[in-house]
């Protein structure tokens, strides 16, 4: 694998994009949520939980997400909502942070606050996501060796990703931030493919070139 080494998180303006017009607001709490959190001694486990939130309820039941994020229902319902579901099973200032989310109508935000703070977090303590899809699994000595290469690409401890994609045919596609590095057999395909063709249609205007007369 060779490659430039890849930057520690996507562009700024990619990440903003990804989000709309509420990039900067979540920004914002992310931010309010990790310090409060990092505070009390306890942010690692409110990344989790906000994650957790998102990944296990709202994921699955967008019908009870909207809910959530509709003005139609009262806040205080909301509220109660929030206390009956969470409290007592997720940590404290994580229930906190959703109920000033939502006296302020922005509990619709709650996914893109998730992946927001996991990106605060990692990047205060040098980690990077890193998403590996290769054509057959890696064993666990490859996968550690791949951890290595990667975080001598870039100087931060990887937090890899790894899935099964058996159409790359061999090889393996590695994503670091806003950088993707294609080391597949179906890529090198699609490579020798595209320079068959380019030679082809060298070739052709060649010939046409031999049977063309000055005007």
């Amino acid at each position: 694998m060779t490659a430039q080494a890849p930057s520690s998180e996507p562009a700024p303006a990619a990440r903003a994009a990804a989000l709309g017009d509420d990039a900067e607001v979540i920004r914002q709490y992310a931010e309010a949520l990790v310090n409060a959190a990092t505070a009390e001694g306890s942010a690692e486990q409110a990344v989790e939980d906000l994650e957790a939130i998102d990944r296990e309820i709202l994921a699955p039941n967008p019908r009870f997400a909207q809910v959530l994020g509709s003005s139609q229902v009262p806040p205080a319902e909301k509220d109660r909502i929030l206390v009956d579901l969470l409290e007592s099973r997720v940590s404290g200032v994580v229930t906190r942070f959703l109920r000033v989310l939502n006296r302020h109508g922005r509990l619709g935000l709650v996914s893109g606050l998730a992946a927001e703070v996991r990106r605060i977090w990692d990047r205060r303590h040098n980690r990077i996501p890193v998403l590996v899809r290769t054509a057959a699994p890696l064993d666990p000595g490859q996968e550690e060796a791949l951890s290595r290469r990667v975080a001598a690409m870039t100087g931060a401890t990887p937090i890899m990703n790894v899935t099964t994609d058996p159409s790359l045919i061999g090889g393996l596609v590695v994503q670091v931030g806003d950088q993707v590095v294609d080391a597949s057999v179906r890529n090198r395909l699609e490579q020798l493919r595209q320079r068959l063709i380019e030679g082809k249609t060298h070739e052709i205007q060649s010939r046409r070139d031999q049977f063309s007369y000055p005007a």
